[in-house]
């Protein structure tokens, strides 16, 4: 899986690889730490880094040299996550899921005509799936992505359907409309949805849907791993994920 990244502005692309780089390492770094761990041009990079500072989201160490985040990146998001309803926070009920079911579990949300991941919290069994947060998936060839997908209206999946299919040239990546529609009927009916192989060979995934307040688009909170791990345990694993859900 892979970033969506042939459409990043470059300077955009940039702030938010410096503030992942940050979020990775959790530390002060330099000009020339970001410059060595990012590849980037001297000049640009402390460019960057002084637009951050004045922005108010870095702040610089004139002794140390160094640059570190500021709380004014904590705070930007803070509104996102107390709007999924509940007084659980949303790590905290990921780590909750985890603990029941040793697999990899993701928030995940539509990006236009994606499924990106926005917090993953890997797996503790012994094989594991190997994701990474800002991963996307496709939206119609994902479980996550039809587990979205059933939080709208029919006509919104059918216009996301056909805009999919005036664009692609691949015959195995067009959409068959009614047969999405079912399979949305199905899941709503259930309450999630399940997906073996989807478009990850040897993957499997179990993934529910998580409503958020004030009008907020919905979120996908999905358990994933190999096919035979997810498969031998999936009435176990929706139990568990439904009963954490339920008691928020």
């Amino acid at each position: 899986m892979a970033r969506n990244g042939e459409d990043v502005v470059k300077s955009v692309g940039r702030v938010f690889e410096v503030i992942e780089l940050f979020d990775r390492l959790q530390k002060a770094l330099s000009a020339t730490d970001v410059e060595r761990l990012l590849g980037y041009p001297q000049s640009s990079t402390l460019a960057l880094l002084k637009s951050m500072v004045s922005l108010g989201y870095l702040s610089f160490d004139r002794i140390e040299r160094s640059y570190f985040p500021t709380m004014r990146i904590t705070l930007l998001g803070q509104w996102i996550e107390q709007s999924i309803e509940g007084e659980t926070g949303i790590r905290a009920l990921m780590a909750d899921i985890g603990a029941h079911t040793g697999e990899t579990v993701s928030l995940v949300y539509q990006n236009d005509l994606l499924m990106q991941f926005l917090f993953v919290l890997p797996g503790t069994n012994p094989l594991t799936l190997n994701m990474q947060e800002g991963d996307v998936a496709p939206l119609f060839r994902s479980i996550v992505g039809m587990v979205a997908l059933a939080q709208r209206h029919d006509h919104e999946i059918r216009k996301l359907a056909e805009r999919i299919n005036r664009r692609t040239v691949i015959p195995g990546e067009r959409v068959d409309i009614e047969a999405a529609l079912a399979e949305v009927a199905q899941i709503r009916r259930d309450g999630y949805g399940i997906g073996y192989s989807r478009y990850v060979p040897s993957i499997g995934a179990i993934a529910f849907p998580l409503a958020m307040a004030g009008g907020a688009r919905t979120v996908v909170i999905s358990v994933g791993g190999p096919v035979e791990s997810i498969r031998a345990r999936q009435d176990e694993i929706i139990a568990s994920i439904g009963a954490i859900l339920k008691g928020r």
